[in-house]
């Protein structure tokens, strides 16, 4: 009964998870657009690479955070946890600088497309975001 429980909660964290990625993959989505009328085809590639700056981190620590699951497996659970972070903050670092290196601007689509992804992440615990 407690394995059957473990894993449900296990799956539960992985929907919720889909489900945020699926919501952010959607709001950066509309700013691209957004950014494409307004600013034109030049902040279409910046704004995109916020986009994967903002998403590819954060795919990677659904991935790893939840490879296991269950009571039994806790300090594997934690230890995927801080894999999971640190991944994320290496890969987000790499993708700034590849960014940096190979696109010439404009500079605000990116950040505003980053920024929006992270804060959608931040505002899911007020905003309510439920894995039913």
């Amino acid at each position: 009964m407690a394995s059957r429980n473990s894993r449900s909660m296990m799956h539960g964290g992985r929907r919720l998870a889909v489900r945020l990625l699926q919501l952010q993959a959607i709001i950066a989505a509309i700013i691209i657009a957004g950014f494409g009328f307004i600013m034109g085809t030049q902040a279409l590639p910046t704004a995109f690479a916020g986009a994967m700056i903002g998403l590819i981190p954060n795919i990677a620590f659904a991935a790893i955070a939840f490879r296991h699951g269950g009571a039994r497996a806790a300090p594997q659970v934690v230890n995927n946890f801080y894999a999971g972070e640190a991944a994320k903050m290496a890969l987000t670092l790499i993708l700034f600088v590849l960014a940096f290196v190979f696109l010439n601007g404009p500079w605000f689509p990116l950040f505003a497309v980053f920024i929006a992804i992270t804060l959608t992440h931040w505002l899911a615990p007020i905003l309510h975001f439920k894995s039913n």
